[in-house]
C-alpha cells in the first residue's frame, strides 16, 4: 500500500484531514504453524492475494531451541523434510490455483523469520493466526502474533481463536482509535480498505469512565471527540462508503468487541503502539483481549514506519 504521510502532533486539533490511498497488498506473507488457526488464516490470505493479484509467501519456522548441542545434521534435515511435507499438504488443501506463491521453511525463531522475510520482500501485509493464549501460559511463552505485530513495519492481520470471517466479503469495518497522533496511519488503511471493498466504516473511540459530571459537560466532550473522529475521514468519504463515528465509555477491549458485533464487522482495524518491555507477554493488554475475543480478523497498523 502506498505509505501515508504522518501529520504533526497537533494535526487532529488543527482540523487537518487525510486523503485516501489505494490499498495495494501485492506481497503478502503468511505465518504457518500447522495448527488450527492456519486454515482460517490461509483462507484470508488466499482471498486477499486473489483480490489484489498479489504474491503469497507461506513461511514456517522450526525453532532451533528445540535442539541440543548434540543434534546431528541428519536429524535437522529430517525435521526440515517433515516440515516441508506438512507444508505441501497445507498448500495442496488450500487449492491456491493461479495465485503466485512461494514457501519458506527455515530453522529460526518465528518472529525473527517473519520479520526478516517481510523486510527483505518489502511485504505489504503479514497474516498470522493466534491461539489466544492467556494467563500463565502466555506469560511463559508469549504470543508470536503480538510479537510480529510490534516488530514488522507493515500491517499485520491477526486471525484470533474465535474468528469466523474469511474476508471473502468485507461489508463493515470498525476502526478503533485512541485519537493520538499514531491514529493517522491506521486511519489511512481503514479508509483505503473501506473504499476498495465498498464497505461501511465505523470510527470508534472508547473513553475511560470518569468522575460524575453534568450532562451538558459530557455532551460537550462527546461533541469534541466526535469532531476529532470525523477529522480522520477523507473529505470525500461519504461518496464511497457509509462512515459512522461513535464515542463509547467503558473498558476499551469490551467496547470494541461490543461495537464490532453490533456493526456486524468483518474487520477490526487498530493502531499498534511502539514496542515496550514484555508487551507481547501481557495477557491483560487491550490488544490481546480484542484478538482473543474478536469474531473477525484484527488488522494491526503501526502508527509510524519503522
Amino acid at each position: 500500500m502506498d505509505q501515508p504521510r504522518v501529520q504533526a502532533d497537533s494535526a487532529i486539533d488543527a482540523g487537518l484531514r487525510l486523503g485516501t490511498y489505494k490499498a495495494k497488498f501485492k506481497t503478502i506473507l503468511l505465518g504457518v504453524d500447522f495448527s488450527g488457526p492456519v486454515v482460517t488464516a490461509l483462507n484470508a490470505a488466499k482471498s486477499l492475494a486473489g483480490q489484489f493479484g498479489g504474491t503469497l509467501f507461506l513461511v514456517h519456522a522450526v525453532p532451533p531451541v528445540l535442539y541440543g548441542p548434540g543434534a546431528t545434521p541428519e536429524l535437522l534435515e529430517a525435521d526440515l523434510d517433515t516440515a516441508r511435507a506438512q507444508m505441501e499438504v497445507v498448500v495442496s488443501k488450500a487449492n491456491l490455483g493461479s495465485i503466485h506463491h512461494r514457501t519458506v521453511i527455515e530453522f529460526a525463531e518465528p518472529t525473527d523469520l517473519i520479520d526478516g522475510i517481510a523486510r527483505a520482500q518489502s511485504a505489504d501485509l503479514v497474516i498470522v493466526g493466534s491461539h489466544g493464549a492467556d494467563g500463565l501460559k502466555k506469560l511463559a511463552f508469549g504470543s508470536v502474533a503480538e510479537s510480529v505485530l510490534r516488530r514488522v513495519p507493515c500491517p499485520v492481520l491477526v486471525i484470533g481463536p474465535h474468528c469466523r470471517e474469511n474476508l471473502d466479503t468485507i461489508r463493515s469495518i470498525v476502526f478503533a482509535t485512541d485519537l493520538e497522533t499514531s491514529a493517522f496511519r491506521p486511519a489511512q488503511y481503514a479508509s483505503s480498505i473501506a473504499e476498495e471493498m465498498a464497505a461501511r466504516l465505523t470510527l470508534l473511540h472508547v473513553r475511560k469512565p470518569g468522575p460524575k459530571a453534568g450532562e451538558s459537560s459530557l455532551n460537550g466532550e462527546d461533541r469534541l471527540l466526535l469532531q476529532k473522529l470525523r477529522q480522520l475521514l477523507p473529505p470525500d468519504a461519504e461518496q464511497w462508503c457509509e462512515p459512522r463515528v461513535r464515542v463509547e465509555t467503558g473498558n476499551a477491549s469490551e467496547e470494541v468487541l461490543r461495537v464490532a458485533q453490533a456493526e456486524a464487522a468483518n474487520l477490526i482495524v487498530v493502531g499498534v503502539r511502539e514496542s515496550s518491555t514484555l508487551a507481547d507477554h501481557s495477557p491483560w493488554s487491550t490488544l490481546s483481549q480484542i484478538i482473543r475475543g474478536a469474531e473477525c480478523p484484527v488488522l494491526g497498523v503501526r502508527g509510524h514506519l519503522v
